[in-house]
């Protein structure tokens, strides 16, 4: 990490945490407050509902991307804890969204006159698949997170564990790695 990134990642940290999760505040609230009352026994409103969320998904993705390479560039564990942990439940939400959408979209099928059947079957597919593909990344942000938890504990662990480290005067020996041709 530069020396530049260091200085300035713990006093950009809570500003951009705050920045991020206002992003990823104000999509959700948005989807929450156009869509109320919430009425999920009634087609009409599941699909409206579902659309909004298709339309915040990249927000919602591009918020928590930054979240995630603040708390990275912070060396700050919890954050990024709370990122996958944020990952997972969205990941979980967009999926279980894409499935409740395209069950809704073959109870409403029938209802879509044939010359509107083309656009139809192009708006499920462009929806379902926006829809997948959010929690798609979304799975691969908690993956991200979770790898980037684990990389930000191994170097204490290797400090406290090398005893050579603690003689004065003495280089710890160069380990040999094996590279792959």
């Amino acid at each position: 990490m530069s020396v530049i990134l260091k200085d300035i990642a713990p006093r950009l940290r809570i500003p951009a945490y705050i920045v991020t999760v206002y992003i990823a505040l104000g999509s959700f609230v948005d989807m929450i407050v156009s869509s109320w009352p919430a009425q999920l026994h009634d087609l009409r409103w599941r699909l409206l509902f579902e659309g909004f969320a298709t339309t915040a998904s990249g927000s919602e993705m591009l918020a928590l991307l930054l979240f995630l390479v603040f708390a990275w560039a912070a060396l700050d564990r919890i954050a990024l804890a709370l990122g996958f942990s944020f990952s997972i439940v969205a990941a979980v939400a967009y999926l279980c969204c894409a499935v409740m959408f395209l069950l809704d979209s073959v109870q409403i099928k029938a209802q879509v006159q044939g010359d509107q059947m083309m656009r139809f079957n192009l708006g499920l597919v462009w929806t379902g698949g926006r829809l997948v593909f959010t929690g798609l990344m979304f799975a691969l942000f908690a993956t991200v997170a979770f790898r980037a938890f684990r990389s930000l504990s191994r170097p204490a662990e290797r400090a406290v564990a090398s005893p050579a480290s603690l003689v004065v005067g003495k280089k710890p020996q160069p380990t040999a790695e094996r590279v792959n041709a």
